[in-house]
């Protein structure tokens, strides 16, 4: 009976533990927050941790990630960070946007995640590809009322959009190669995003 014991508190402590994914979101908005619950859920890779703070500004966003990583980020364990900001439409994000990419301190831990203008454009590459540049949130919201109906911020809508998770992928990444072709690929052309590197990542593709 001992060794069976000792046998069994040895497998505990080896037993390595789910890898965590940190993620750092802007302000209040909770859709990409559901979405990657949902995700991740449905995928069970990860333990996902996202930063306290209700930061919207790019760099505090930035800064409020690193902290977070700080103690408990282990890259032996398959630990991820992002990043995940939205390019909107206001000027002073894209400076501070490139200064976030540029950070060498923390480029190996932290990957910035941009979207051009606004994660909606993931949602709406499951249904799409859509290159028409976008001049307002309002506008990108009544052409994904198109295929999402009567869809509003803060929605969840993982369960409409998963089994069409591989097209949005294959949408995201033509808009980006558009998006190098005309030298755009440091804030990604409008419209784009990176959004599909974290979800190949949850559902290991």
């Amino acid at each position: 009976m001992k060794r069976k014991f000792e046998d069994k508190k040895r497998d505990t402590l080896t037993r390595k533990r789910k890898p965590l994914m940190f993620i750092s979101l802007e302000g209040n908005n909770k859709t990409e927050k559901l979405y990657l619950k949902a995700l991740n859920k449905d995928n069970n890779k990860y333990a996902l941790i996202f930063t306290p703070g209700r930061e919207s500004d790019p760099i505090n966003m930035h800064k409020s990630l690193k902290k977070t990583i700080k103690e408990s980020f282990n890259e032996d364990d398959g630990d991820k960070a992002y990043c995940i900001c939205d390019r909107d439409f206001e000027v002073y994000k894209l400076d501070k946007l490139m200064k976030i990419r540029q950070d060498k301190t923390t480029e190996k831990k932290i990957s910035v995640i941009v979207s051009n203008p606004c994660f909606e454009i993931w949602y709406l590459n499951h249904f799409i590809f859509y290159t028409k540049e976008m001049m307002s949130y309002k506008e990108l919201e009544k052409t994904l009322c198109k295929y999402i109906d009567c869809y509003s911020k803060n929605g969840e809508y993982y369960g409409q959009l998963k089994d069409k998770t591989y097209d949005a992928i294959k949408n995201s990444i033509r808009q980006l190669k558009k998006s190098k072709r005309k030298n755009e690929e440091e804030v990604l052309a409008n419209p784009s995003t990176e959004i599909y590197k974290i979800v190949q990542e949850i559902i290991g593709k």
